[in-house]
C-alpha cells in the first residue's frame, strides 16, 4: 500500500529534480556570465597559441565576455589536458586540443585522462607537413633520400620529440618507402631543423609554415608537402601524392574541447563564435598565406574524425613499439 508519506517524498523528489534541471538549463542559457579560459598546452608563440589568441578576439565580441588564453605548457600538452579534463563542466575552461594532444592519449601508459573525458566542440583546420632534407649532408633529391634510407644504416631523421607528428609521419613514410631510419629527438622543431641545416641529421617532417621559412636556405631542400594540393606558400613543391606516397597525408590540426558533461548550449554557442572567427577575412588573410588550410568540423563528424585519428596513431605507435612512460 502506498502511504501518503511516500507520495509526498516522491512528489518532492520530482519537483526538486525538475527545479535542478530548469536551473541547469537557465545557467546554460545565461552562459557566459564571466570570462572564459582557453587552455593552450604549449608556450606563447606556438601555432596553437597564435591561432587561439586571434580567435579569442572574435569569440569575446560574439559571446559578450572576455576569452583569455592560459598557457599550460608541459608534457606535450598533457598538463593542459589534465587541467581541463578535471575542471568543472560549466563551459568556462576550454582546451585547445591539437594533434599532439590526441597522440598522448594512446602514447602514454599512465595518462590520467582520455579522449572520452572531453566533449569535442569544433575543429578549425591546420597545417600540412613538409618533407625536408639536408643538402649539407649531401641529400638534395628524393632519389638521394631513398638511396640513404635503403642503405644498411638507414637515414637519420630529426623530430621535435617522441610521438610528435614529425616523428610519426617520418616513421610512416619510411615504412611506405621500405626504408630504415634512426630517430633523433630534439626539444622542439626549431632545434631539429637547426640540426638538419647543420648536416647533423638528414631528414625531418616539419610544418609547411616552418618549411616556407627555409626555401631559400642552401643547406636544406623541401621535397614535398603532405596536403592533397600544393600549398600557397610553397607553390613549386610537389605533394607527397605527386612523388608517389599518397598515404602520407598527415597534418597538424587544431580543435577545441570542453570537459565531459558540459551543456549542449555551451558547445553550440562556443563553436559558432569560433567558426565566425575562422571565416573572418582577417583570419584568412593572416593564416592562409602561411599554408593554414581551413577544415571546420563539429558534432558527430568531429567525434568520428578524432576517433579515426586516434586509431591511426595507435596503429603506428603499436606497430613500431613507440612508448612514453612518464
Amino acid at each position: 500500500m502506498i502511504s501518503r508519506r511516500n507520495v509526498l517524498i516522491g512528489t518532492t523528489a520530482a519537483i526538486s529534480a525538475g527545479l535542478l534541471s530548469r536551473a541547469s538549463d537557465a545557467r546554460a542559457a545565461e552562459w557566459p556570465a564571466r570570462p572564459i579560459t582557453i587552455n593552450v598546452g604549449n608556450a606563447p608563440g606556438g601555432d596553437d597559441d597564435t591561432l587561439s589568441r586571434f580567435l579569442a578576439q572574435t569569440a569575446s565580441e560574439e559571446l559578450g565576455q572576455p576569452v583569455v588564453i592560459e598557457n599550460r605548457a608541459g608534457g606535450s600538452t598533457t598538463v593542459a589536458g589534465n587541467a581541463v579534463a578535471g575542471a568543472k563542466p560549466d563551459g568556462y575552461n576550454i582546451l585547445c586540443l591539437i594533434t599532439a594532444g590526441l597522440v598522448q592519449t594512446v602514447l602514454r601508459d599512465n595518462l590520467q585522462y582520455g579522449l572520452d573525458d572531453f566533449v569535442p566542440i569544433v575543429e578549425i583546420g591546420g597545417y600540412p607537413l613538409a618533407l625536408i632534407v639536408s643538402a649539407k649532408a649531401g641529400i638534395t633529391s628524393l632519389d638521394d633520400l631513398m638511396a640513404v634510407a635503403k642503405s644498411p644504416d638507414g637515414v637519420t631523421f630529426a623530430s621535435g620529440g617522441v610521438g610528435t607528428m614529425g616523428h610519426l609521419t617520418a616513421t610512416m613514410f619510411l615504412k611506405e618507402a621500405q626504408g630504415k631510419g634512426v630517430h633523433v629527438s630534439y626539444k622542439n622543431n626549431p632545434e631539429g631543423i637547426q640540426a638538419l641545416a647543420g648536416g647533423f641529421t638528414q631528414m625531418i617532417f616539419a610544418s609547411a609554415r616552418e618549411a616556407a621559412l627555409l626555401k631559400d636556405d642552401p643547406n636544406v631542400r623541401v621535397l614535398a608537402v603532405t596536403s592533397p594540393a600544393r600549398t600557397t606558400n610553397l607553390p613549386d613543391v610537389p605533394t607527397t601524392a605527386e612523388i608517389g606516397y599518397p598515404q602520407i597525408n598527415s597534418r597538424v590540426w587544431y580543435s577545441y574541447a570542453a570537459p565531459k558533461g558540459v551543456p549542449d548550449e555551451v558547445v553550440t554557442k562556443f563553436s559558432a563564435a569560433i567558426i565566425k572567427g575562422v571565416k573572418d577575412p582577417k583570419f584568412q588573410e593572416r593564416f592562409t598565406p602561411l599554408s593554414f588550410q581551413t577544415d571546420i568540423k563539429t558534432g558527430d563528424e568531429l567525434t568520428a574524425f578524432l576517433k579515426g585519428e586516434q586509431d591511426k596513431f595507435r596503429k603506428v605507435i603499436t606497430e613500431n613499439n613507440i612508448r612514453l612512460n612518464n
